[in-house]
């Protein structure tokens, strides 16, 4: 057997080539949803090469080539795309690289123009925001959003806190990859074991980083801005509000609260319920009865007036269930 090593380290005799279509085509049919559909193959040739000529051809040689700048290159560790992008996807690992590149040196801070950024990666910026929120959940970006003091508050571009330390996989997204990947992975940390002798390397603990991004949003301090609406906006905003809710009322809902108010109307005047049961309906969800009042002053009334009398209503025509709410809908 030869010596001579082919161009994938082995022994064995390969053939290189590619394939092009010759423009002919080969009329045939396939079967879609139980029909024979016409359709045109592309006839193919097959062009070998010499190994030598594979060997001594380089893309190097052409164009204008950049030369090395120290402090130009953003390095990112295979295990990221080996494990990492299964779980960020190619556009993830991107722009995890987009705002890596800005982070040079010991810095782990970058406040990149994300338009820009979208515009490198052929992205629409909500395309981008997206894979930031995916960043954001596996834990390699948190951003915060910026306002200069001295510019009368004025919003900036946000700030970014960027992971450079690639972390191991935790044992549970481990087990979320393909078996293949799995495989490949064990294989990855018994060669890392033989080659940095630490005995102690294993799958990273599962982290949560909502708990960790709650912690420190528990050191931050709270501002609420006060929300003025006019007369119309607040109508408005009411009619949306009643809407929604009433698209959440089912055939059971209405049967079940007509039962109620049937029961109600035998139990109190008519003035008191046209004043304060008139225009009411209700919910069930998970047992738990909310009903809806046109107004603040009619929950509260309710509340404290009726809350006996509407439970044991409730209970002549529902014995199945587990408490009352009494809300608004203004």
């Amino acid at each position: 057997m030869s010596d001579k090593k082919n161009l994938k380290g082995g022994s064995s005799k390969l053939l290189y080539y590619r394939s092009r279509p010759t423009g002919n085509r080969t009329p045939k049919t396939k079967i879609a949803h139980g029909k024979q559909i016409p359709y045109y193959e592309e006839e193919l040739e097959r062009i070998y090469f010499k190994e030598e000529d594979v060997q001594k051809f380089s893309l190097d040689r052409h164009g204008q080539n950049i030369p090395y700048v120290d402090g130009h290159l953003t390095i990112i560790n295979n295990y990221m795309f080996d494990y990492w992008s299964h779980f960020l996807s190619a556009e993830g690992i991107a722009l995890f690289g987009h705002l890596l590149r800005y982070c040079y040196g010991t810095k782990d801070i970058c406040w990149p123009n994300l338009e820009l950024i979208a515009l490198k990666m052929n992205k629409s910026r909500n395309t981008v925001k997206k894979y930031l929120g995916i960043l954001e959940e596996y834990g390699f970006v948190y951003h915060f959003n910026v306002q200069n003091a001295d510019k009368n508050n004025t919003d900036e571009s946000p700030l970014f806190k960027v992971r450079k330390k690639v972390p191991f996989l935790s044992h549970e997204l481990y087990e979320q990859m393909p078996l293949v990947l799995q495989v490949d992975h064990d294989r990855y940390i018994s060669h890392l074991l033989e080659t940095c002798e630490k005995e102690d390397l294993e799958l990273d603990t599962s982290v949560n980083y909502n708990d960790l991004y709650n912690e420190l949003i528990d050191k931050g301090r709270i501002q609420r801005k006060p929300q003025q609406l006019s007369l119309f906006e607040a109508e408005k905003q009411m009619q949306i509000k009643k809407q929604l809710l009433h698209q959440d009322v089912t055939d059971v809902d209405k049967q079940l609260w007509s039962a109620f108010i049937e029961e109600i109307k035998n139990k109190i005047s008519k003035p008191s319920f046209d004043t304060w049961f008139k225009g009411t309906f209700a919910i069930k969800r998970d047992g738990l009865y909310t009903i809806y009042a046109p107004h603040q002053h009619v929950t509260e009334w309710l509340e404290s007036r009726y809350y006996d009398l509407i439970t044991d209503a409730l209970h002549t025509v529902d014995t199945n269930f587990t408490g009352i709410r009494i809300e608004s809908t203004s």
